[in-house]
């Protein structure tokens, strides 16, 4: 398993004092910037990534303990993919996909933002750390505008019946990371029509979302200023960190899985193989006695299942 906590990045969650609207503010520039860095990301891609990775934290913020939240976007403008998985520890990993540049976009996908037509599902499930529990639950929505913060409120409002604003923002200085950070605010049972008209007007206020991450400290600037006429309190800051759970066991695992017949085929081709990671990008190298091993375990795997 490798972690590795940034220590400048975290979320901030508060409450209004009657308890009925809630927010989270999330500053993650220098994490996002080496997840960036582990991929070889530059420009438009290391913004479509820290988009997700934002997007996905945010969601992961109200998760209970032992959950694990897995948002998968999949769009036809500036980027194929995104998969990120986030935990409410403040743990994150995953990876984004271009589009095939060679491939033009086409005008329907240029009326959306970067991320084009698609949808946007969240599959919520255990951490398979803990103990076994309920069936994992997935809310699907279609991106509606392709502007990925709106699409996250739009999910809220579809899957979970939850008024939520969300604000997302990746800045660049060349092909580095300037500021990274966003917001999430929900309306709770009891939230007046006034306080929360009160919330929208404060965020329509927010001139440059980038401007306030860049403020010391921002998050609390960032929080003051859309509950500005409501009084809150800090409930919770979390450090956040890039996560990986893979591990040599997990690659032997999934190599005997591909069953012996596809094992033997490597071994007598290319007599070693080499896994990648595609969420930290770790690689695996199998030698050929390894090799020989697991098409041997495969083989008894089959036999245990007859």
């Amino acid at each position: 398993m490798l972690i590795v906590e940034e220590k400048n990045d975290r979320w901030m969650k508060c409450i209004s004092t009657h308890g009925n609207i809630r927010g989270v503010a999330i500053q993650a520039t220098d994490l996002i910037q080496k997840m960036a860095d582990r991929h070889q990301l530059k420009g438009p891609e290391v913004q479509g990534f820290g988009e997700a990775i934002i997007g996905a934290l945010l969601v992961a913020s109200y998760c209970k303990q032992g959950q694990r939240i897995n948002l998968n976007i999949q769009g036809s403008g500036l980027f194929k993919q995104a998969l990120i998985d986030a935990y409410p520890e403040g743990m994150v990993r995953g990876y984004v996909i271009a589009q095939d540049s060679s491939q033009p976009i086409g005008e329907e996908a240029s009326e959306f933002g970067p991320w084009g037509e698609g949808f946007l599902s969240v599959l919520r499930s255990q951490d398979d750390r803990s103990e076994a529990g309920k069936q994992p639950y997935i809310g699907t929505v279609p991106l509606l505008t392709g502007h990925l913060a709106k699409d996250l409120s739009f999910y809220w409002v579809q899957s979970e019946q939850i008024p939520s604003a969300v604000g997302l923002s990746v800045t660049m200085s060349g092909d580095r990371v300037e500021s990274a950070g966003g917001f999430l605010v929900q309306a709770l049972p009891g939230a007046s029509p006034l306080e929360v008209r009160a919330i929208e007007q404060h965020i329509h206020e927010i001139h440059s979302l980038p401007e306030l991450l860049k403020r010391e400290p921002p998050l609390i600037h960032l929080l003051s200023q859309i509950f500005q006429s409501s009084a809150f309190m800090i409930v919770e800051e979390k450090k956040l960190a890039f996560r990986c759970d893979c591990s040599w066991e997990r690659v032997q695992k999934a190599l005997v899985l591909i069953g012996a017949e596809e094992l033997n085929a490597i071994l007598t081709e290319e007599k070693t193989a080499t896994v990648k990671c595609d969420f930290c990008g770790t690689e695996y190298n199998v030698d050929e006695a390894t090799l020989g091993q697991l098409i041997q375990e495969a083989k008894g795997h089959v036999k245990s299942e007859v």
